[in-house]
């Protein structure tokens, strides 16, 4: 089976820089996690800000949203 890439919307936690040593991913479930395979992505900018609003994670300069090939 072949992996295929996709970009994708997902929240990170960590140093505002492209999947920085010591960031962590935003799960579905709202919890932080180490693995991109466990972390919420949004097809959409606005999706991922929804999904931040209703869990209540204040996304500011250490909590943001970023885009990411994602395998799916």
């Amino acid at each position: 089976m072949t992996d295929i890439k996709r970009a994708g919307f997902v929240i990170l936690t960590g140093p505002p820089q492209h999947i920085a040593h010591g960031s962590c991913y935003i799960a579905m479930d709202g919890s932080p996690t180490m693995m991109s395979s466990k972390a919420a992505s949004f097809n959409t900018f606005a999706e991922a800000e929804a999904f931040a609003k209703a869990h209540h994670i204040a996304l500011n300069a250490r909590t943001y949203i970023g885009r990411e090939d994602l395998r799916t």
